[in-house]
């Protein structure tokens, strides 16, 4: 039975010796050089972060959108505070004709409008305040979006020319333009079920010359409303 061979391997030379070490060095450097180069770029994304102010024309298209937000709240609120009133009134009424059923139907149907409308509000007023924290987090953990580079680049002309665009680009979400978009919409149908609310009133309860003068100044604070509000959206 023959022995297993075993060769040894000859020791390495000095020359030998000395480049295995400069090539385990080299590579050490190398990766201690990365890791380094990988600290200071943190450490600077994070010190941008932090001295980081969302851009003129951004910070005024996001105060702009959080007046509006408020405007809507504190109509919608007023609205739905007055219309709980009506509705006290007209519930104690024992009519069953279908114009009084009409009248309570728009009146419950205006309280529930106006105060979704406010909620819808305040939602728009929280996604506009977020939108400077976003940017501070997109400029730590994405270096390639826009407010990582805004300081050097700036913002592009195609992005300029869309307001919506331009503000999910810094962190808005992008359910943000169509409740922005139906907002408009909202309130104007609270506005719209108010008036024939108010209106509905006034004729079943009051007098018909009364009424008639009534409706005809109503109409016009109407169709102001509904044309400042489309004249408006872009």
């Amino acid at each position: 039975m023959s022995r297993p061979r075993i060769f040894l391997r000859p020791p390495l030379t000095d020359k030998e010796l000395v480049e295995s070490n400069g090539n385990a060095g080299n590579d050490a450097a190398s990766s201690i050089d990365m890791d380094l180069e990988d600290t200071v770029a943190d450490r600077e994304r994070l010190r941008h972060s932090q001295e980081f102010h969302l851009p003129p024309i951004v910070k005024s298209r996001v105060d702009a959108d959080i007046q509006q937000a408020h405007a809507f709240a504190i109509t919608t609120a007023l609205f739905a505070a007055v219309l709980i009133s009506l509705a006290q009134l007209v519930e104690p009424v024992d009519q069953r004709t279908p114009a009084w059923r009409a009248l309570r139907f728009f009146t419950y149907s205006s309280v529930v409008i106006n105060l979704s409308g406010t909620t819808l509000a305040l939602v728009l007023i929280k996604m506009c305040s977020e939108v400077q924290f976003k940017a501070h987090s997109m400029i730590i953990f994405d270096p390639s979006s826009l407010p990582a580079r805004v300081a050097k680049e700036g913002i592009p002309r195609e992005v300029l020319q869309n307001r919506y665009e331009l503000l999910e680009k810094f962190g808005m979400p992008r359910g943000y333009r169509t409740l922005d978009a139906g907002a408009s919409f909202w309130v104007l149908s609270g506005n719209l079920f108010t008036f024939v609310s108010v209106l509905m009133w006034i004729w079943l309860a009051g007098d018909t010359v009364i009424s008639s003068v009534t409706t005809i100044v109503i109409l016009f604070p109407i169709f102001g409303v509904a044309y400042a509000i489309f004249s408006t959206k872009d």
